[in-house]
């Protein structure tokens, strides 16, 4: 038990003044010498007296201390309102622990924190230990039990709010103990600092961003004194952080820019705040370098100026990049040479130039003749070497002031703006062409080049840069049909045939939907006793508009469009069905001959493409004969043995169409598979006057029959051919002199098998 040492005091002076009033009392009744009576009276009032001092006494003890309780009261009420408002002010909470009854006070703040009230908290430990975070309950309890040889107390963990999530709270507490050292109370307060450890860890991730990132970081004070950079800073300027620091951003400036420039840097930041742009700056080298900078105004939370922030990026691997990829973009990367890009570009400017200024201009298309041989006979590499050399070779011929531009494949282009007639542009195109007369050298080969040139003239003939383009295109194309190694000028006429071209090709398209292609058949004869022994079949094309087309004009559009192949197949399915339909009718016709283009022929899938087309239609495979030319079996003689090797193994017949215009190999040519050659119509014209054609029609024949092959000769057209052939021992022969082709209704009402020359219905120049 403890003593109350003050209440002890005023117990000992009542004491000591309550036993000498006594005393001293009887004493003086003792003396006065009273009567007994009188005595008892006096001892009656002294008691009274007595009581009455001491309740007086009493009374002001009672009322001096119930004073100071109530003060003490007033002063404890006044302090705890003081504790509430501080803690709501500071969102915090209070937590009380009673260490002896083991009960916990936790007030409406503390509880508010979580969002529930002091009742759905609970009281005990338990209850509160088990709103933790199961990553944080071993380490608060931990701390809570060390805590017990320690005053103070502070923890950081996650209690579980109301709506399920977790908040953190910040607990500070203090042990107390009674009067034998026992703890008795531990008590503190509690705050939620979630926002507080977010704004922590961005300021940590914008630290660690500030110091990683690879934009240098600039920030001055409201008068422009550096006082923090980033280590990119000095990685991308030079200067270090001790250097730099205090000192003024101009010190960066690269004298690049005017005043005006700056001004209106400022001019922004003042009005909007913010600032980017490209500037021109100086390493702490004197190196003038491009960065890329955004410069923002900071502002305190009184609205004051407090910092400029300037991020900036050296942009210098940048520019060059982007002057790599606009020259990229602007030549070919072969030749070093401008491309096509580029070279109308140019050609727009001098369009422009020539119709500001009254002057005249060319524009030359150059295309290399036979190219395609060089680069597929010795391959892309010399190929590609010979571009650079005619491209670099033209480069050192061409007048001063001309564009040369290499726009694709094997065709440069060159822009002439100085170019006041034609005869200026001729000459031009004579010096360009004498200049690829000398062989090209590359890797032990020895190669010669021709060239065909396309001419078109601006401003006269022409007012756009896809015009002028199209004028030297007709040119060129004018150019390489009359004979190739020579030059051309646009007039208005290839423009039309052209336009007409585009239009054909366009229709030719839907040729094959439509049922506009015809099959014309020409009968082939045996020269010894004249009769007919076959046809061959020949391909038209009936428009719509214009009538019967020329194969001469259609069959180059199909081969250059992809379509000849499907044109061919047609025709093969369609003289398979028309020869089954003469056997029907007893024809003695013993075959039909079908030409197969180099496209089709070159394809893997002409066998079964054929098995299938005879299978359809019932045609024996030894009634159809396949005509392939000899420059399609030359363009890869191995894989045309191994072709037609597989299509005489159907049983099919097999002939070299156009014989002697190509180089066969006589080697490769006795080891194909074939039935017969045809000599080709441009030998057998001249015949029999003309004494060269008479050689190569001889040679041709002696040279099939040493082989074993039949020889048919094409484009007969005169009695006098067919006599001189048959002296020669020619075993066949087709032309005007027997028939031209007709439609197989014309053919089939006139005895296909045509007893003799002098009664056959085909006649001449029919």
């Amino acid at each position: 038990m403890r003593i109350d040492f003050a209440a002890l005091r005023l117990t000992l002076v009542y004491l000591l003044l309550a036993g000498s009033w006594v005393l001293l009392s009887d004493q003086l009744l003792a003396a006065l010498g009273l009567s007994v009576a009188q005595q008892e009276r006096l001892q009656s009032l002294k008691g009274l007296f007595f009581v009455l001092l001491t309740s007086a006494l009493l009374y002001l003890v009672l009322y001096r201390h119930a004073q100071r309780h109530r003060r003490a009261r007033l002063e404890l009420a006044s302090n705890e309102e003081r504790l509430r408002l501080a803690l709501n002010a500071t969102h915090d909470g209070l937590w009380d622990w009673d260490v002896s009854k083991r009960r916990v006070f936790f007030s409406d703040g503390y509880a508010a924190l979580l969002g529930l009230t002091p009742q759905a908290l609970g009281d005990t430990r338990d209850d509160w230990a088990a709103r933790l975070h199961p990553d944080d309950r071993e380490g608060a309890m931990q701390a809570l039990s060390t805590e017990w040889t320690d005053q103070q107390y502070e923890n950081i963990y996650r209690l579980r709010h109301a709506d399920g999530s977790y908040r953190w709270i910040h607990s500070r507490g203090r042990l107390l103990h009674d009067e034998d050292g026992q703890p008795q109370r531990f008590i503190g307060i509690a705050s939620d600092v979630t926002q507080q450890r977010a704004n922590d860890d961005s300021l940590r991730q914008a630290a660690a961003v500030f110091d990683a990132t690879q934009e240098g970081v600039l920030v001055t004070d409201p008068d422009q004194r550096i006082v923090h950079v980033n280590p990119a800073f000095s990685r991308i300027t030079g200067y270090s952080s001790e250097e730099i620091l205090g000192q003024r951003p101009n010190l960066l400036n690269s004298g690049h820019h005017d005043a005006s420039f700056y001004q209106s840097m400022w001019n922004a930041l003042e009005n909007r705040g913010a600032w980017s742009g490209e500037v021109w700056n100086r390493r702490k080298s004197g190196e003038i370098y491009p960065q890329w900078q955004c410069i923002r105004v900071i502002h305190d939370e009184q609205g004051r100026l407090s910092h400029y922030v300037a991020v900036f990026s050296d942009i210098s691997a940048l520019k060059r990049s982007q002057h790599e990829l606009d020259y990229l973009a602007h030549h070919d990367p072969l030749s070093n040479l401008p491309n096509r890009l580029l070279f109308t570009e140019r050609v727009a400017h001098a369009l422009e130039r020539s119709k500001s200024e009254g002057l005249r201009g060319a524009v030359l298309l150059i295309d290399l003749d036979h190219f395609k041989h060089i680069n597929e006979s010795l391959g892309h590499n010399v190929g590609d070497a010979l571009l650079k050399g005619v491209g670099e070779r033209l480069l050192q011929d061409i007048p001063n002031g001309c564009t040369l531009a290499r726009l694709g494949g094997d065709e440069f282009g060159l822009l002439s703006e100085n170019c006041s007639a034609a005869p200026q542009a001729a000459e031009l195109a004579q010096r360009l062409l004498r200049c690829l007369e000398a062989p090209f050298r590359f890797d032990g080969h020895e190669l010669y080049i021709g060239a065909s040139i396309g001419i078109g003239l601006f401003p006269g003939e022409a007012d756009s840069v896809e015009q002028i383009m199209r004028n030297a295109d007709s040119a060129l194309f004018k150019a390489k049909s009359s004979g190739r190694e020579g030059y051309a000028f646009y007039v208005q006429e290839l423009t039309d045939y052209a336009r007409q071209r585009v239009e054909l090709a366009s229709s030719l398209r839907h040729a094959l939907d439509n049922q506009e292609l015809r099959v014309y058949y020409q009968p082939l004869h045996d020269l010894r006793d004249g009769h007919m022994v076959g046809m061959e079949a020949l391909v038209r094309w009936q428009h719509p508009q214009r009538g019967l087309v020329p194969p001469a004009e259609f069959i180059p559009m199909a081969e250059e469009n992809g379509m000849i192949a499907a044109i061919d197949a047609w025709v093969l399915e369609q003289a398979c069905r028309q020869m089954v339909s003469w056997n029907a009718e007893g024809s003695s016709l013993r075959f039909v001959a079908v030409n197969i283009s180099s496209r089709l022929f070159s394809r893997g899938e002409l066998d079964q493409k054929v098995a299938r087309v005879l299978a359809e239609t019932g045609l024996p495979a030894g009634q159809l004969e396949l005509e392939v030319t000899e420059s399609a079996i030359m363009e890869d003689p191995d894989a045309a043995l191994r072709f037609l090797t597989r299509l005489r193994a159907l049983g099919v017949r097999l002939a070299i169409d156009d014989f002697g215009t190509g180089y066969s190999s006589l080697a490769r040519l006795k080891r194909l598979p074939v039935d017969k050659l045809k000599i080709d119509q441009s030998f057998v014209r001249g015949l029999p006057e003309d004494t060269d054609d008479a050689a190569i029609a001889r040679a041709v024949i002696a040279l099939g029959h040493s082989l074993g092959l039949k020889v048919l000769a094409e484009g007969i057209e005169a009695p006098r051919q067919v006599e001189f052939l048959r002296e020669l021992g020619c075993d066949y022969g087709q032309g005007y002199h027997y028939g031209r082709p007709l439609p197989a209704q014309r053919r089939t009402g006139d005895h296909p098998e045509g007893p003799s020359p002098h009664d056959s219905p085909f006649t001449p120049r029919d």
